[in-house]
């Protein structure tokens, strides 16, 4: 309470605009998954990150602010920069490899002349199958249930009037759970069937990916079946970080370097697996929890990014920077 009080206090006094003034030197981090209207979709409206011309201006604004760089040049800063880092350094990222990231959002980047990394999940890629986070959502949208209570969860999620709050309460709880996704996924159609098949979904194609390695853009693994890392054996966590990664680099002539975690929350990831991403020769990782990256060395497998939502606007955004905790 107190520090909302502080806050409203400070953006009075004109705070805001100091503090957005003062971001330090680091490495900042924007991460977007889809890019298109959330409002119609049959599937996850928490995975849209904004339309096309939101992040044309977003893409105008981080060109105005920041030195913007690819995930190879990252990589270098990294190794060459164990201290100090002198200049404010940005990374686009998307992840998940929705179709989406290749019709809206590629035509944009290259128009803008910048770099940005797509963390692909291999399984998906060229794949028509709904995602276990869609299957949630679109479950929902078919039963309209009003509670959920997994056998695996510590609590049920129960619809409040918003349906997108819903959805995102639902798929927390998922990702909170120590049963495999797949098994919360074959209780949640005993409670609830769905009739006929499954709808399909549309990913990027390798073609795809080659097109937008061609003019600039940078590949990263996000695992091949996005799973919930810290979840699994270690025999699952080194297939899944080995096989998206032989993957890519199989498909396309690009040398992997990169990891971002899936869900990426503290708790989806833990210190098995970040061993694991050095033994696998990967070079830096990000997570999904927000953060200016200050000390680079020492976080270079926990890089943090900054999340894109449907309300971001320029204005939250340099208000949130202001307020960013350094790590």
């Amino acid at each position: 309470m107190l520090t909302k009080v502080l806050r409203r206090l400070e953006r009075y006094i004109g705070a805001d605009a100091i503090r957005w003034a003062n971001i330090p030197d680091g490495i900042y981090s924007f991460n977007f998954h889809r890019i298109g209207d959330w409002k119609g979709t049959r599937f996850d409206p928490c995975v849209f990150s904004c339309n096309p011309k939101q992040l044309d201006e977003f893409i105008v604004f981080f060109k105005q602010e920041f030195d913007i760089i690819s995930i190879t040049e990252a990589v270098e800063l990294v190794k060459k920069h164990a201290g100090k880092i002198h200049g404010k350094y940005l990374i686009i990222t998307f992840d998940d490899g929705y179709k989406d990231n290749y019709t809206e959002a590629f035509p944009i980047l290259k128009r803008h002349n910048v770099p940005a990394c797509f963390f692909i999940a291999t399984s998906l890629i060229g794949d028509k199958k709904l995602p276990w986070w869609d299957r949630i959502a679109y479950n929902y949208k078919k039963n309209k249930f009003k509670t959920l209570k997994l056998s695996s969860w510590n609590q049920s999620v129960t619809y409040n009037g918003d349906e997108r709050e819903f959805v995102r309460s639902m798929l927390a709880a998922a990702k909170l759970s120590q049963v495999p996704i797949e098994e919360q996924l074959n209780e949640l159609e005993a409670l609830f069937p769905i009739d006929g098949e499954l709808p399909t979904q549309e990913f990027m194609a390798w073609e795809d990916l080659a097109e937008m390695i061609e003019h600039g853009m940078d590949v990263g693994a996000h695992s091949h079946n996005h799973e919930i890392l810290a979840n699994l054996p270690q025999e699952d966590i080194i297939f899944e970080l080995t096989h998206s990664k032989m993957l890519i680099e199989k498909h396309l002539p690009y040398k992997v370097s990169s990891f971002s975690y899936p869900v990426g929350s503290q708790g989806t990831y833990n210190e098995q697996v970040t061993a694991a991403l050095v033994n696998c020769g990967y070079d830096i990782a990000f997570n999904f929890q927000p953060g200016i990256n200050v000390s680079i060395e020492v976080n270079k497998y926990d890089l943090r990014r900054f999340s894109i939502e449907p309300s971001t606007t320029i204005s939250t955004l340099k208000h949130t920077l202001g307020y960013a905790k350094i790590y």
